[in-house]
C-alpha cells in the first residue's frame, strides 16, 4: 500500500517514520494516522487563524494548541462530520500519541503539556462485528468460476485463505512462497508490530491453495521461493486494492453487495465461526486472530450472546402463561 504523504509537513512525516521504525506501526495504522492528523492541522489552522499552509507546520506553532483547541476540533467531528465515538476516540488517540512524541523530542529546559492530557477517552460503543452465516461462507469459497473470473482459482484461495485462517489483508499480501507449509497446514506471516505468527489452514483452503500454487508454478520458468504468494495479472505481489475488488466482486455475486460487507468481514466471519461453532475459549480466539489484548477479542463474546438470547427467546417456556392457557382449554 502507497502513503500519500503529499500533505504532510515534516514534522507529521518525522512522527510517522517514528511510529514505522521504532513503534513498528502497520502501514494501514500509520495511513490512519497520517489522514487523521492532517484533518486536525486543517482545522485548528482556520479555528486559530494562523492562515498559514500546513506544510508549515512545526512545533513552535503546533503547541499553541490547547485543551480547548483540541475539544472543538472533537466536536467538529461529531456534528459537521458526523463521526461516530469510535472514530472520534481514534482521532483523539492520533493527536495524544503525536504530542507525546513532539514533547519527547522537544529540547530540555522548554516544558509543554500534552493539550490532551485532561481529556477523557471518548467511551466507545462496542458494535459486534458483521460477518457471513455459516451457508454463505461455504458457498463463496467456491463464487468464482471460469465464467466469471480469469483467476478464478487464485480468487478462491485467497477468500477460503481469509476463511480458513482469520489473517489480515497486508498479511495475505505480503506472504511469500516460502512462508507456506503445506505438509504441517500452515502459514507464517507477519501481523501487527512486525511480529511473526503462524496461520493454520483447514483441509478446504489447502486444496484451494495447493491447486493456486500448482497452476501458478506452471506459468514460470523459474520458481524463486522469495517471490510473493499471491501475484497479480502482471506476476507482481498483489496489492490490497486487488483484494478488496476480489470480495467486493466475490459479495457481488453471492447478492451481498449492498449489505456492507468488507475485506474484514471475512475474517470477522472465521472469529465467528470458531467461536460459535468450535470454542467460546477467549484466550484461544485472541491467538487465533493475532490480537494483541483479550479486550479486542472481547466484542466476540456478543455474537454468542445475541444466540443465547434467540435461544431463549424461542424456549416455550418463554410464555409460560400461553402454555398454561392452552393447557387448559385442551382439558
Amino acid at each position: 500500500m502507497k502513503l500519500d504523504l503529499s500533505e504532510s509537513p515534516d514534522i507529521l512525516k518525522n512522527f510517522l517514520n517514528y511510529l514505522l521504525g521504532i513503534k513498528g506501526y502497520s502501514i494501514n495504522t500509520i495511513k490512519a494516522y497520517n489522514g487523521d492528523l492532517i484533518m486536525f492541522f486543517k482545522f485548528i489552522n482556520k479555528y486559530l487563524n494562523f492562515n498559514i499552509s500546513i506544510m508549515k507546520f512545526n512545533a513552535l506553532i503546533l503547541f499553541q494548541v490547547k485543551e480547548s483547541d483540541v475539544i472543538a476540533f472533537l466536536v467538529y467531528c461529531g456534528f459537521s462530520r458526523d463521526n461516530n465515538a469510535n472514530t472520534r476516540q481514534c482521532k483523539l488517540a492520533a493527536i495524544r500519541t503525536f504530542y507525546n512524541w513532539l514533547i519527547s523530542t522537544t529540547p530540555r529546559g522548554y516544558t509543554q503539556e500534552n493539550p490532551t492530557r485532561e481529556i477523557p477517552n471518548i467511551e466507545k460503543v462496542e458494535r459486534i462485528p458483521r460477518h457471513l452465516s455459516l451457508e454463505q461462507a461455504i458457498k463463496i469459497q467456491e463464487i468464482f468460476t471460469l465464467e466469471n473470473s480469469r483467476f478464478y482459482i487464485r480468487n478462491n484461495a485467497i477468500i477460503s485463505m481469509f476463511l480458513s485462517t482469520g489473517a489480515r489483508a497486508f498479511e495475505l499480501i505480503n506472504a511469500n512462497l516460502k512462508d507456506v507449509n503445506l505438509r504441517d497446514n500452515t502459514l507464517i506471516v507477519l501481523g501487527k508490530g512486525n511480529k511473526q505468527r503462524k496461520l493454520y489452514l483447514n483441509q478446504t483452503c489447502k486444496e484451494k491453495l495447493s491447486k493456486y500454487i500448482e497452476q501458478r508454478n506452471r506459468q514460470r520458468k523459474i520458481i524463486n521461493l522469495n517471490e510473493p504468494l499471491f501475484l497479480n495479472k502482471n506476476g507482481s505481489r498483489i496489492g490490497i486494492d486487488c483484494v478488496e475488488n476480489i470480495c467486493e466482486k466475490a459479495y457481488e455475486l453471492m447478492g451481498l453487495s449492498k449489505c456492507g460487507y468488507t475485506t474484514h468481514t471475512l475474517r470477522h466471519t472465521a472469529a465467528s465461526m470458531i467461536y460459535i461453532y468450535v470454542t467460546q475459549d477467549i484466550l484461544v480466539l485472541k491467538e487465533f486472530l493475532g490480537h494483541k489484548s483479550i479486550s479486542t477479542t472481547q466484542i466476540y463474546t456478543h455474537i454468542y450472546n445475541e444466540h443465547i438470547k434467540e435461544a431463549v427467546d424461542k424456549n416455550p417456556l418463554n410464555n409460560f402463561e400461553k402454555i398454561t392457557n392452552r393447557e387448559e382449554e385442551v382439558a
